[in-house]
């Protein structure tokens, strides 16, 4: 059996490197693994936060309708332009928020104290809410807070 080990080295070194593929295949298996659980908890964040901003802009677009009309002196006389009040924009997020019922498909979601009027003309909404990723709940029990901010102006045209 040694003449053949002598005549042959290549049949050597198999027999020592048998089982290190199994080790091999392990790994890259334990690493693929790893990449499809962090692909799943970053789609997760990213899907919540696209969610929580279309309901930001619907809910910018209903406060903006709750304006009010005023006159504003301009070069050519006086013209209407829609006011809007932080109060009234708030009542109509919450209100919205009720109607579409986006508390059920976004955990803890609650509405910012910047959301108002900076300016009485644009109607500003920010709102926050909790995003639980996938595989990596015991990393994160408590969830990724995630924000989202949506502006809509109320404008008056002929």
């Amino acid at each position: 059996m040694t003449d053949i080990c002598r005549a042959c080295p290549e049949a050597a070194s198999d027999a020592r490197d048998s089982g290190q593929v199994g080790v091999l295949i392990l790994g890259y298996v334990v690493l693929a693994l790893l990449v499809i659980t962090v692909i799943a908890a970053a789609s997760s964040v990213y899907l919540g936060h696209k969610k929580l901003l279309s309901t930001a802009d619907g809910a910018a677009l209903a406060a903006a309708d709750t304006f009010s009309l005023a006159q504003v002196q301009g070069s050519g006389g006086s013209a209407p332009v829609a006011l809007l009040d932080s109060g009234r924009v708030t009542a109509q997020v919450q209100r919205y928020l009720e109607q579409s019922r986006a508390g059920e498909g976004t955990p803890s979601l609650r509405i910012e104290p910047e959301t108002g009027t900076p300016d009485g003309r644009t109607a500003r909404v920010v709102l926050s809410g909790v995003v639980h990723p996938p595989i990596v709940n015991f990393l994160v029990p408590n969830g990724i807070r995630i924000t989202a901010e949506s502006d809509a102006r109320a404008r008056l045209t002929r």
